[in-house]
């Protein structure tokens, strides 16, 4: 009877009505992670590099104006003025043949001068023993004397062709003017022993040693701007038709790194193959080689990570946020450099998936991280 009644409570459990078990919620879709990039039009370009060379912006060979001695000369790497002597010639002979130029004209005017009142004493003699007042014995001593000063005139006018000769000047004709003419050839061959510098520049090179004989039209020194460089290159005509003013150049040299600018563009003449490209470089150089580095326009367009496009049938595509998902819109590829490329057929301001997680599809929830 015992057993009975503790066995009552546990039937009593067992026979008790069951609760309903409460329905289980569904399970919410699951999220992709991405990061996402901001779509921006920009340009795209690319590091490039050419080798330039860095001359001086005035660069001339100076030659010899007069024949001569060379007496002395400047030292290369002098600085010089414009107007300054650097290499002179022995003006003695110069001088010299100035000199007997000089006296030579005066010779010749004195003896025309000499010739002239000879020649009008005895036109008037002749007119007065015309008229009885002269007799003919002292128009004798009128003619002697016109005789002797015509004699001189023409002893003079041979010793100016003799002078003409010995000093390899110009033929002059045998008359006054050809005379001074030929004192001031004497006096310009005086100033060109001074061989001066066309420009103010630096002496790069000396051509003549002291001691030589230069000729007329041989090369004597160097001058050049060697304070003010300009950089020179040759691209062929598709890249150089990249390069504007506002391209940003740097020069490197020796471990010294130099902004310049673009002076100009110029074909070169005889071919069609490269162009010259002249930079100026904005601080001092030295002339010689160099490299110069610049940003090269590529394309301009949607710039994003290359990460950001996928290939999928033959398409270029991104996947842009639009609330929650995924949208997947077709673009076209422009160029790519490096790790970016640029595109079309997108906004700008567009949130773009980077990376694109392998498996993404069109609609899929995405949660965006930061």
């Amino acid at each position: 009877m015992r057993k009975a009644l503790l066995l009552l409570p546990l039937l009593l459990v067992a026979c008790a009505p069951k609760k309903a078990e409460a329905p289980q919620a569904e399970a919410e879709p699951s999220r992709v992670q991405v990061q996402v990039v901001e779509a921006r039009r920009e340009v795209l370009e690319r590091a490039a590099k050419v080798a330039v060379t860095l001359q001086a912006e005035r660069d001339s060979l100076v030659a010899a104006g007069a024949s001569g001695r060379v007496q002395r000369t400047l030292p290369a790497g002098s600085r010089v003025a414009q107007g300054e002597g650097v290499v002179f010639l022995d003006p003695a002979p110069f001088q010299e043949a100035l000199a007997q130029a000089r006296l030579a004209l005066a010779q010749l005017e004195a003896a025309k001068a000499q010739l002239e009142a000879a020649r009008r004493r005895y036109e008037e003699g002749k007119a007065l023993l015309a008229v009885g007042a002269l007799a003919p014995l002292d128009l004798k001593a009128l003619e002697a004397q016109y005789q002797q000063a015509q004699s001189a005139y023409e002893n003079a006018k041979e010793a100016l062709d003799r002078l003409d000769r010995a000093e390899d000047l110009r033929l002059l004709e045998l008359q006054v003017e050809a005379a001074r003419l030929q004192v001031r050839q004497a006096e310009r061959n005086l100033k060109e022993t001074t061989i001066r510098a066309p420009f103010a520049g630096e002496v790069v090179e000396i051509y003549v040693k002291e001691g030589e004989f230069v000729g007329v039209g041989n090369r004597a020194f160097r001058l050049a701007t060697t304070d003010r460089l300009l950089a020179k290159a040759y691209l062929p005509p598709e890249e150089a038709a990249r390069l504007t003013p506002e391209t940003r150049f740097l020069l490197r040299q020796s471990g010294q790194e130099v902004p310049a600018r673009l002076l100009r563009k110029t074909d070169l003449p005889g071919q069609n193959r490269l162009v010259e490209v002249v930079l100026k470089p904005e601080a001092p150089l030295t002339p010689g080689p160099a490299e110069a580095r610049y940003q090269e326009k590529v394309a301009e367009g949607i710039l994003l990570p290359a990460l950001a496009v996928r290939a999928e049938e033959g398409q270029a595509v991104v996947y842009a946020v639009e609330g929650d998902r995924g949208r997947r819109l077709p673009v076209r590829l422009l160029a790519q450099e490096g790790d970016k490329v640029a595109v079309e057929g997108l906004k700008g301001g567009t949130l773009v998936v980077y990376p694109v997680p392998e498996g993404l599809k069109e609609g899929d929830l995405l949660e965006v991280v930061r």
